[in-house]
């Protein structure tokens, strides 16, 4: 019996190597396996090294800008007349440019008009939009000139009423006084019509108490004409008017010339000052 005990024992002894015989083969087994798996995750054809990449991708550039330089420096020996200044502007081609470097001012944003030295002349260009702006409908801008050898058409075709005077004074009906007259008043029949004097351009259109309705046209070279005593309007202003064209009528006196009768009021300017008319007239 105890020969069998003995036997026993010795039975479990075994069982207990063998048991763990196979559990650390099996632990083996398992991390040879696990270890394997690890290094095909680390190299699967999927899993990018960036820290490699970034470092290929600095070795490219720099050999890229050095094939560059290589490259341009061939170029340069390679083109007549070439001075060091061409080595030298490569070298700060990078550097920012001001407006001092440039032969012609930047534009702003959104602007539709470019400058090109030696292509586009804009003063030229803007003197001709200006040439052919409409100031209102059916009139362009025009070039007046005048001078007093060019003489003038009478407003209407009749007596010299009141004389230009400011060199002495001259009695006024109306008034029953003597003062200076800086226009000629033409006697004229209410309604009769009131040409101009010369091409010019209508600058106003007013009234007042003493010439009534009047109408201001720019001769040119700072010469202006004004007429008084008017009616029945037929010009605007900014519009232009040839010799001889219709600017009104004939209006009734108003009450500085009720005694003298109905007239037409005409007075002509140069740079302000009193001109007189009568001797341009012809």
């Amino acid at each position: 019996m105890s020969r069998n005990r003995k036997s026993n024992i010795h039975k479990e002894r075994i069982i207990m190597l063998a048991s763990s015989a196979f559990v650390l083969a099996a632990l083996t087994m398992t991390g040879v396996y696990m270890k394997g798996q690890n290094v095909e995750s680390e190299d699967d054809g999927y899993t990018l090294d960036f820290t490699a990449l970034e470092n290929n991708a600095d070795d490219k550039l720099q050999e890229i800008t050095e094939n560059n330089d290589e490259h341009l420096l061939k170029e340069d020996e390679n083109i007549p007349g070439l001075t060091a200044n061409n080595t030298a502007g490569k070298e700060i081609a990078g550097a920012p440019v001001t407006e001092d470097d440039l032969d012609y001012m930047p534009q702003e944003v959104g602007s539709g008009h470019v400058e090109i030295p030696g292509l586009t002349d804009q003063e030229t260009l803007l003197e001709e939009a200006e040439a052919a702006t409409p100031l209102s409908e059916g009139t362009v801008e025009k070039t007046l000139h005048f001078a007093e050898s060019d003489g003038l058409q009478q407003p209407v075709q009749s007596d010299i009423l009141m004389h230009y005077s400011m060199d002495q004074s001259t009695y006024f009906a109306t008034l029953d006084q003597y003062k200076y007259n800086p226009a000629t008043i033409f006697s004229a029949e209410e309604g009769e019509a009131v040409t101009a004097c010369a091409q010019g351009k209508v600058t106003s259109i007013f009234e007042n108490e003493e010439i009534g309705k009047a109408v201001t046209l720019d001769l040119g070279d700072g010469y202006e004409a004004t007429y008084g005593q008017l009616a029945e309007i037929a010009v605007q202003e900014d519009s232009y008017v040839n010799p001889g064209e219709t600017i009104g009528k004939v209006a009734a006196p108003t009450k500085y010339y009720s005694a003298e009768g109905s007239n037409v009021y005409f007075a002509l300017t140069h740079n302000g000052e009193p001109v007189n008319g009568e001797t341009l007239f012809h």
